[in-house]
């Protein structure tokens, strides 16, 4: 995955049209679990046994836990394989190290369902994992097969070859508020979920195994931080910019009043590392500090990323000031710019593995988002404390 493994996707409960016939558009609702994770439901066997998998565009192999499998939770929904008359086990293992922690299991094949669309395909089914995947379920891989650990046909590929899609790509659309109203369409694009009048502009891939894009870097103004390229990987969830890159577009955020630090959190709301203070405390006086932030593709090309659209919350601390937690992240990696979930609920984009190109439209996002703002009450409650202490006193 090139993950920062946090995603979610459920299945919807809305009524949505889909279309049963061949070569059809496929449309999936997607589950937001605090823009942290994204899940997509799909059920497996003769029983339809429902499964959440997390989408994956930085990696190709589709794993299930399997009811046997040891290192998750009690929660995490298992694959049955005894009890689906259709499975077939094999004994082939396999085993890859994702950056979350390693995942081993053996080869499985199976009916699969998504909504009622049914095709035959083989998975992993997960032995064991550790670290977040363990508590997240399995995997939904989208990436280019030649990477995929599994030799045999991925998701995508089994689509198109049974003749339920007509072309190898999908399109992403991550709603940035609210728990449902995302959505992945396999063999479509649905322009609803962009912005009236907007285009897809696509971008030729760089790689035959990766969503790589070649960009001139990221700028501020008139200060460009060089990167090479970009991977648009929907398994990371913060936007991920090489250290030096970061460090300098944190001195041009330092230049403008807005002062931030580098802090990791366990808790969901802040999952990125880059916390900023800044001398504001209304939603307009936080927009006006923070700059808008480009990604320059080529000279026709620049994806613009509003401060709505990278910073996640903000707390008014004390009156004068406040401390905002964004969806930026600062990378050991270097030359590799990290589109994850914060950029992808800006941009509605197309996967399309056939014409090896990947494609961008403002989302309906993208359009000046209200902040999450709030006043923290510790002042208040102090000052009540000593008013109270002082009354004491008197009564004393």
């Amino acid at each position: 995955m090139f993950l920062t493994l946090l995603l979610g996707l459920l299945c919807e409960a809305k009524s949505v049209t889909y279309q049963v016939r061949r070569h059809s558009t496929i449309m999936d609702p997607i589950h937001d679990i605090h823009q942290v994770e994204y899940r997509v439901e799909m059920q497996f066997g003769s029983m339809k046994q429902q499964m959440e998998l997390i989408i994956d565009t930085g990696s190709s192999d589709l794993w299930v836990p399997s009811v046997e499998a040891k290192g998750f939770y009690n929660y995490v929904k298992r694959y049955d394989c005894s009890a689906s008359s259709t499975c077939i086990n094999t004994d082939s293992s396999y085993s890859i190290y994702y950056d979350d922690g390693p995942i081993s299991g053996t080869l499985a094949w199976d009916q699969v369902w998504i909504h009622n669309i049914k095709f035959n395909q083989s998975f992993l089914l997960i032995e064991r994992a550790n670290g977040n995947i363990a508590s997240s379920g399995g995997i939904l891989g989208l990436g280019f097969n030649s990477i995929a650990a599994n030799p045999n046909p991925s998701i995508l590929e089994s689509l198109y070859q049974q003749k339920l899609i007509s072309k190898k790509y999908f399109s992403l659309y991550l709603k940035d508020e609210g728990e449902y109203g995302s959505y992945i369409l396999f063999g479509g694009i649905d322009m609803q979920f962009a912005q009236e009048g907007q285009q897809i502009s696509y971008v030729p891939l760089m790689s035959t195994y990766q969503y790589l894009i070649g960009i001139e870097g990221m700028s501020i103004d008139d200060d460009l931080f060089n990167i090479p390229t970009a991977l648009v990987d929907s398994g990371t969830s913060c936007l991920t910019v090489p250290a030096v890159a970061m460090d300098n577009m944190l001195d041009v955020f330092e230049e403008k009043g807005v002062h931030c630090s580098y802090r990791v959190e366990s808790y969901a709301p802040s999952y990125c590392t880059v916390h900023c203070l800044v001398t504001a405390t209304s939603e307009q006086g936080i927009i006006e500090a923070f700059p808008v932030i480009k990604i320059r593709v080529n000279s026709s090309l620049e994806l613009l990323l509003n401060p709505q659209d990278y910073i996640y919350s903000c707390t008014i601390l004390d009156g004068s000031q406040s401390r905002c937690n964004t969806k930026l992240e600062r990378s050991e990696i270097d030359d590799i710019l990290l589109l994850g979930d914060a950029f992808l609920h800006s941009y509605y984009t197309v996967f399309d593995q056939t014409d090896k190109q990947i494609g961008f439209a403002h989302s309906i996002n993208n359009k000046g988002l209200k902040l999450h703002v709030k006043t923290r009450h510790l002042s208040n409650y102090a000052l009540m404390l000593i008013i109270l202490q002082v009354g004491l006193l008197f009564i004393l």
